[in-house]
This record gives C-alpha cells, sequence and structure tokens, in this order.
C-alpha cells in the first residue's frame, strides 16, 4: 500500500515553485541553547537552492529547538540519498 501523503512544506513549496523537484537534504546546526551549544542535524525536502534550503531548515530548528531563528547556525548541509 502505498503512502500518498504530502506534508504542508511540499504543499508551499509545490505551490511556489510548480516545475521543480523537491529534494532531501540533511542539515547540519549549532545553536545555543540554555548557555550550552547544542549540535545537531534535520532532514528536509526542499528545492536545490542555498537560500531556501537555509530558510527552511532555520525555522524548523527554531521550532525544534525553541530557540530564536537568529540563534541558529546552519553549518553545512548536502543532499541526502537512500
Amino acid at each position: 500500500m502505498n503512502d500518498m501523503r504530502i506534508t504542508k512544506k511540499e504543499v508551499t513549496i509545490m505551490l511556489k515553485n510548480k516545475s521543480e523537484k523537491l529534494q532531501m537534504f540533511k542539515v547540519d546546526y549549532s545553536v545555543l541553547k540554555k548557555k550550552k551549544i547544542v549540535n545537531g542535524f534535520v532532514m528536509i525536502k526542499s528545492v536545490e537552492d542555498t537560500d531556501k534550503i537555509v530558510k527552511l531548515a532555520k525555522l524548523d530548528i527554531s521550532t525544534k529547538e525553541r530557540v530564536f531563528i537568529q540563534d541558529v547556525k546552519i553549518l553545512k548541509f548536502k543532499p541526502f540519498s537512500s
């Protein structure tokens, strides 16, 4: 049975960029949380555009870690292949 659900992010990106395909990216980040540095990574689906990847990742990370977007530092990102 195929699961054909589409996430809210995918819909937003598809509406803005109808002809571009989404790819998975692994984004490494660092945040200062409660006076301690927290390193981690997130997996996001985005089009292959540096600015869009960084914006989506910062939004996801700030929500996940409960910090301000300005406190999120993107260390690196690369395409993820399964």
